[in-house]
């Protein structure tokens, strides 16, 4: 008998051999011991030092953001200072972070409406409690991805690519994206899944994810 049921992809367990890093104490008590890997790149790129599981794909979620700028500016896109600061990070919500990311949907000839990452609060508490005393809801402008996400939108109109699949994974940006971060880890995406706000996640290593951050740090120098 054969069944069309998809197999749920296997959830990577916790490396036994990973050290502690860092231990909860509490009235001299150790309440609680954290496991974790560690790879330091040297200026040339190579790893030198290691501890734990360094070699298994991880989602490096938000550390994956500068690279994902960076094969952005390589498309065209034309960004720098706080602009580009917010395409390459989180943000709180603050009303500057907003009129940033409105300023790079402007730029392209795009709205807010173009956005498709999640609609959300504030990460800013006093951003948030302004917005739910006028009477507001969450939205996508305030989400903590909405600069990368504006980024993205203004570079598929300066590469005359289309905006409206921007977050599919096939979708020439999201390729150009990947190419970026496998160049610059030196090795190959392992894995890919959907970050929180449903942009494409590229899994790599952890001494891939350092050699990546030295050669970001080389190129800004």
């Amino acid at each position: 008998m054969t069944s069309s049921a998809t197999a749920a992809p296997q959830v990577p367990r916790q490396n036994p051999d990973n050290p502690v890093l860092a231990e909860v104490v509490r009235s001299g008590f150790t309440e609680s011991r954290h496991r974790g890997a560690v790879a330091v790149a040297g200026p040339d790129g190579a790893i030198m030092h290691q501890a734990g599981a360094v070699d298994v794909p991880i989602f490096p979620r938000s550390s994956n953001k500068p690279m994902q700028a960076t094969a952005m500016l390589g498309c065209g896109l034309q960004l720098d200072g706080e602009l580009l600061a917010l395409a390459a990070a989180s943000h709180s919500g603050e009303d500057f972070h907003v009129a940033g990311a409105r300023e790079i949907l402007a730029g392209a000839g795009l709205t807010e409406d173009a956005l498709q990452c999640p609609p959300d609060w504030p990460m800013d508490e006093a951003a948030k409690t302004q917005m739910l005393r006028a009477g507001q809801g969450p939205d996508r402008i305030h989400m903590n991805c909405s600069g990368k996400h504006a980024a993205m939108l203004a570079t598929c109109v300066v590469a005359g690519w289309p905006t409206s699949s921007y977050r599919d994974p096939e979708h020439p940006l999201q390729a150009e994206i990947r190419r970026t971060i496998e160049r610059l880890a030196g090795e190959q995406v392992q894995v890919t899944g959907v970050d929180g706000c449903g942009a494409p996640l590229f899994g790599l290593s952890l001494t891939g994810l350092a050699r990546a951050s030295q050669r970001l740090d080389e190129l800004a120098s």
